[in-house]
């Protein structure tokens, strides 16, 4: 954590989240467990979807299958940054098609990320259902997105910014807020 950086969860509290998103997920779907798809959002979607998924493993005894996606090239401001995007691996090695999808993100804010996985995810198969699991909800949405499952809804106003750490990325896990001009 960075010195400016205020902790409002540590790693219990988010495994707390995980936990309690996939007894929501458990339950709505215990009848259709061979059909169940995280897949997470590349980057930091994806150990949420792997967290998802171990702990519905346990609930059911059955692996459930996880992937990864890429979203950079399917956003709408891709033209307006300064920079070009970072393409990262798309790994979705099943069948998504007449399945139950869940897509999987560490934040979400405005919902473009969002609305970025439903337009990709269409090249990989037409799921069942698709639903949307997110650990932080800021609640400032630009699309009539909203997440089936969350973590914990926190809404600060646009100076901040809030970052989720996961120990398979940063060594540690928690989610942190910080004035938004410290990260650019």
């Amino acid at each position: 954590m960075t010195n400016d950086a205020k902790m409002i969860a540590d790693g219990a509290e988010m495994a707390a989240m995980i936990e309690c998103m996939a007894d929501g997920i458990a339950e709505e779907f215990s009848s259709r467990v061979e059909d169940l798809r995280i897949i997470g959002l590349q980057k930091r979607g994806v150990p949420l979807a792997e967290r998802l998924s171990a702990a519905l493993e346990k609930r059911f005894q059955q692996k459930i299958p996880t992937g990864k996606l890429d979203i950079s090239m399917y956003r709408d401001d891709i033209g307006m940054r300064k920079s070009l995007p970072l393409i990262r691996e798309t790994s979705i090695n099943f069948d998504i098609e007449k399945r139950v999808v869940i897509l999987a993100d560490d934040v979400m804010q405005a919902g473009r990320s969002v609305r970025a996985a439903l337009d990709a995810i269409t090249d990989f198969g037409r799921p069942a259902i698709t639903r949307l699991a997110i650990l932080i909800d800021r609640g400032k949405h630009e699309f009539p997105i909203a997440a089936d499952y969350t973590g914990k809804a926190f809404h600060y106003d646009e100076s901040f910014k809030i970052k989720v750490r996961w120990n398979e990325i940063d060594s540690y896990d928690s989610v942190e807020i910080q004035k938004y001009r410290e990260y650019l």
